[in-house]
């Protein structure tokens, strides 16, 4: 499922509003979203990527509404060691679940102080594949709120330019520079200054990729998807992606 199809999906969910009250203060909180009838089967491996990232700080969680089936993710957290708690305020994860209007298919994905995450990569791409193996649509909306970890932002050194999906240059960050790179579709060009990469011109139609703010920590990404065009940060993080 494609990211825009996976948020109308999600939005036209009846969302519950206990989840944004418990956590409305917290503006920079992540909210993983997954569409399964089983979330049991998948969230133990979820937590584990996102804990080795640095994105969860503590062990405690909270139900906010209840289905059949919590009654096995409660177990299943337990089993992990993960203490239930309440009320929400005093917990690190609020689960909160609802019925879509539609069946979907399955997927998972993760927001972050209002940008997404692509956390589908090595073990939890595996996770992905093996969630849509049957292609059985799902009937739920799982929505897990983290409360924001106390994480050190890493800035990369390098930022590794992608044409075709071939690494063709290495800009050091450090040093002011302006390079252009021609694409079958024309030109882009890149400035680096400040520690920060952008787009600084393309010949794509849209110019999203000219929108999208400069890119510095490491695993952030920039694409130009008309010149099949690519910028990363170099160094290993979720990657955080503007695409254009």
């Amino acid at each position: 499922m494609d990211r825009r199809h996976f948020f109308k999906t999600a939005l036209f969910a009846p969302l519950l509003s206990p989840f944004f009250v418990s956590f409305k203060s917290t503006k920079k909180a992540s909210h993983l979203y997954l569409i399964t009838d089983s979330p049991q089967r998948y969230i133990s491996l979820i937590l584990q990527e996102l804990q080795r990232h640095g994105l969860i700080d503590g062990h405690n969680f909270t139900l906010l509404n209840s289905f059949s089936f919590f009654e096995d993710l409660k177990r299943t957290l337990h089993q992990e060691g993960w203490k239930h708690v309440q009320p929400p305020f005093h917990t690190n994860i609020c689960f909160s679940l609802s019925r879509l209007y539609q069946k979907a298919d399955p997927s998972f994905t993760l927001v972050k102080s209002g940008k997404i995450l692509d956390i589908r990569s090595k073990e939890l791409a595996s996770l992905w594949l093996q969630m849509n193996r049957n292609n059985n649509p799902s009937s739920f909306l799982t929505i897990v709120s983290f409360k924001e970890a106390k994480t050190s932002v890493r800035s990369g050194k390098h930022v590794s330019v992608y044409k075709d999906g071939r690494k063709v240059d290495t800009i050091f960050l450090k040093k002011k520079t302006l390079r252009s790179y021609t694409t079958e579709r024309g030109k882009v060009s890149v400035r680096v200054e400040d520690g920060k990469a952008w787009v600084s011109e393309s010949s794509c139609s849209h110019k999203i990729c000219c929108l999208s703010p400069p890119v510095f920590i490491a695993g952030e990404r920039i694409i130009c998807a008309p010149n099949h065009f690519l910028l990363e940060i170099e160094g290993s993080a979720f990657i955080d992606t503007s695409i254009g």
